[in-house]
């Protein structure tokens, strides 16, 4: 048989489910979860060979009161619960909430033009239309004094522009006074300044160009931040992704997260030691290799500085319950479905109603 408890009220109000491993059918729902409670029914049921459970204490010790013959298996689910638990608790002390680094980003589009930038780049474009039309003018014999009358320029003008072999270049940014203040600025504004606070500030550092320069800078850090334009893009990973990356086996993870996980094992090396500590201990569950865990399991007790220490001496605890988790094929993954199916009854039917009113309806409908 398997048991496993479900809160009436979290903290407040346990009972106790117990179910037939091969017929998969529930047996009772015990009022508490009480070593005496589960005690009394097993002494009421001697022909109980096999129990799976959990790792409550109380469990344990009603087994073993009403009899020592009883084989008892550690649920392997709950077990490796624990051990993702200790991991978030142990990370918590090694990383902080989130780990961020820059790195360098090609852009991959340009921010659109403003209106007033357009304006510019049309006329460029017409003069440089202009130019290829004097070009062939030329050419076609027209000599510099003639072209000169005919346009209405100057022959060094003229003579310039049949020499160009490409278009005027088109500037969006021109160098101002403010480009010296540059890097302050971008400072300043990170920070979550205004651009009338960012303008104060450097004048008290010696800037004496207009307001309007200081805020073309401003403007166009915002617009390449908006279109992921800049030269850095900030990297951020949470200490929640960092644990379900080091607890994932390696062959489930993608390209971007080994890279990702290898920058962070660059800022914060103990990482690399719990990953390789972890994969270990992942590997011997996958392939229910006994040896393998119980070497691992003597390796994490061998110091209390190792990461899972306290942990791996719950499981000494309860040794051959772990033990049998490797060498049993059952499990409490019944009991996880027909407990969630009773929270739904419970929601439903469970008022006034007492606990054997309960009972009767819950057994009915499992």
């Amino acid at each position: 048989m398997g048991l496993d408890d479900f809160a009436f009220r979290k903290g407040h109000t346990y009972s106790t489910l117990i179910c037939d491993l091969q017929s998969k059918s529930p047996l009772a729902l015990l009022p508490d979860r009480l070593p005496e409670t589960v005690t009394a029914w097993l002494t009421k049921h001697p022909y109980i060979k096999v129990v799976s459970r959990d790792g409550f204490t109380g469990f344990r010790q009603g087994i073993s009161n009403a009899s020592t013959s009883i084989t008892q298996i550690y649920d392997r689910w709950h077990f490796i619960k624990n051990a993702k638990k200790q991991l978030d608790s142990f990370l918590s002390t090694l990383v902080p909430a989130t780990i961020t680094w820059s790195e360098p980003k090609q852009p991959s589009q340009e921010i659109p033009l403003t209106r007033a930038e357009q304006i510019i780049k049309n006329r460029s474009d017409k003069k440089w239309e202009l130019i290829q039309e004097i070009q062939y003018a030329h050419k076609n014999g027209k000599n510099i004094s003639r072209l000169a009358r005919e346009y209405k320029f100057s022959r060094r003008t003229i003579q310039k522009y049949i020499n160009m072999k490409a278009p005027p270049l088109f500037h969006r940014y021109r160098n101002r006074p403010s480009d010296l203040y540059h890097d302050q600025i971008i400072k300043l504004e990170q920070e979550g300044n205004t651009v009338k606070e960012i303008y104060n500030s450097i004048r008290e550092l010696g800037y004496r160009g207009t307001y309007s320069a200081v805020r073309t800078i401003i403007e166009r850090v915002r617009k390449e931040r908006k279109y992921g334009l800049s030269k850095e893009q900030k990297i951020h990973i949470s200490r929640k992704k960092l644990s379900s990356w080091l607890w994932k086996l390696e062959e489930e993870l993608n390209r971007d997260a080994k890279d990702s996980l290898e920058q962070c094992f660059e800022r914060y090396p103990s990482l690399k030691s719990l990953y390789c500590t972890i994969q270990a201990y992942r590997n011997a569950i996958q392939n229910k290799d006994l040896e393998s865990f119980l070497q691992w399991l003597k390796e994490q007790l061998s110091s209390k500085k190792n990461p899972f220490y306290y942990y791996a001496l719950r499981l000494r605890s309860d040794f051959q319950a772990v033990k049998n988790s490797f060498l049993s094929p059952y499990s409490n993954g019944l009991l996880e479905g027909q407990i969630n199916r009773l929270k739904t009854i419970k929601r439903i039917t469970y008022g006034r109603a007492g606990l054997k009113t309960l009972e009767k309806r819950v057994l009915y409908r499992l």
